[in-house]
């Protein structure tokens, strides 16, 4: 499977992005087990840090195929550039920057800009990209992503920016394939234990979508 068939697969099975910025050196790792320990393989490392490819190069060696890391905050072609050579498997865009989509496509990688327009979305598509991420998703809220998914069905959705526990089944029920969380999902990084309970209980609600 190429790399960006499992980014996909992922993506689809688990329900759940991660998004880790600007993570500390000593605490990125544990956080990253807890994790795709966890059943959220998707990881993606925001590339607004100094360390953010070396943080996507050695994830993605430490787990190999058992999850899928990907780089976040993609302002550029060379950002995206620079990803793939670390080893990453997505690229997701903040918006619908036309070359940096179309150099993620070529790339191999799964390509997932921002949208919250059906004048972007339709940019998105001419690009190439793989999932559509609304962002922010909360507000405008899930029946707003309600209204855009059934004009739009040949690609999947995901929701990202206030997203929580509290509403993610909501997102979900209004056509979200999945959704991208930040400390939403895993809260305070210092707190391993907290870390570990928080995942298991946003994976937990996020499974219902499934029944």
């Amino acid at each position: 499977m190429d790399v960006r068939s499992h980014a996909l697969e992922c993506l689809r099975e688990d329900g759940i992005m991660a998004v880790l910025r600007q993570v500390p050196a000593d605490r990125i790792v544990a956080l990253a087990d807890a994790l795709v320990d966890g059943g959220v393989r998707s990881l993606e490392i925001t590339s607004d840090y100094d360390l953010a490819i070396h943080d996507v190069e050695m994830l993605a060696g430490r787990y190999g195929g058992r999850a899928s890391v990907g780089v976040g905050t993609t302002w550029n072609v060379e950002a995206a550039e620079r990803a793939a050579s670390a080893g990453a498997t997505f690229c997701v865009i903040p918006g619908v920057d036309v070359a940096t989509a179309q150099r993620s496509v070529e790339l191999g990688m799964l390509t997932v800009p921002g949208v919250q327009t059906p004048a972007e979305i339709q940019t998105a598509i001419t690009c190439g990209a793989d999932v559509l991420k609304l962002y922010p998703a909360d507000p405008p809220g899930p029946e707003y992503l309600g209204a855009l998914t059934p004009a739009y069905p040949q690609l999947p959705f995901m929701a990202t920016g206030g997203v929580t526990v509290d509403n993610i089944l909501r997102f979900f029920e209004a056509g979200a394939t999945a959704v991208g969380m930040g400390d939403t999902l895993f809260g305070d990084v210092g707190d391993l234990t907290g870390v570990e309970d928080r995942i298991s209980a946003v994976v937990s609600v996020a499974a219902l979508r499934n029944r």
